[in-house]
């Protein structure tokens, strides 16, 4: 009897410790996680954004001006605030259709901060894509799930054709690095023009443009 209850006495302080080790686990787990979101929330900025610390207002807003030249827009707008805030508008025509860009400029203490954010993303001209090309091959839409950034989309359509109902599908998966458009082989839609044009992300070519020309601006000082 007495081994009996020394014996339970034992398990009982090992559950004890057992709970008191991963309570203390979890804590510390949890106070990590919490550590992580806000270190996260400090550091994370919108891609493709631009800060440069030794660029003025006026000299940040003369480089964007020149980037949208290049790009193929024109300048619609240019508005300026007293809080040292910019905003150019501009548009362009591609494939009879017209694309707007606007591009803000602020600047504080670090430096002056440039965006540029185009009416449509990339994965939205990809959505648009495959929607405008099943419309013009005679299709009708019957499933749609637009894709978003970082998660796949499908879309499927069906016309009446020569043999019956015909049905086509496409898959759209958006990621940071490529947008992809995907059709089986004997598809309708790979000899759609609309479907073949090129995904234009003009944040990254805007990027891609301002960033060495600033640094040109800078060394020339």
């Amino acid at each position: 009897m007495r081994e009996n209850s020394s014996l339970r006495m034992r398990k009982s302080e090992l559950s004890k410790r057992t709970i008191r080790f991963f309570h203390a686990r979890l804590l510390t787990l949890g106070f990590c996680l919490m550590s992580l979101a806000v270190k996260g929330d400090a550091v994370e900025t919108p891609l493709y954004a631009i800060v440069e610390p030794k660029l003025s207002c006026e000299q940040a807003a003369q480089l964007s001006t020149q980037t949208i030249e290049r790009l193929g827009y024109t300048l619609t707008t240019s508005v300026s605030t007293l809080e040292q805030r910019t905003t150019l508008t501009a548009v362009r025509t591609t494939a009879n259709k017209q694309d707007e860009l606007t591009v803000t400029i602020s600047c504080d203490s670090a430096g002056a901060r440039v965006e540029a954010v185009p009416d449509l993303s990339p994965c939205e001209q990809a959505n648009q894509r495959v929607t405008m090309a099943m419309t013009q091959l005679g299709f009708t839409l019957t499933s749609t799930f637009p894709a978003r950034m970082g998660s796949r989309g499908f879309m499927q359509g069906t016309r009446e054709g020569a043999r019956g109902k015909e049905t086509i599908t496409a898959t759209i998966i958006c990621r940071m690095e490529a947008i992809l458009m995907d059709t089986p082989a004997d598809s309708p839609l790979l000899k759609s023009p609309e479907f073949l044009q090129p995904i234009s992300d003009v944040r990254r070519n805007f990027f891609a443009l301002f960033k060495p020309m600033a640094a040109a601006l800078m060394q020339g000082k």
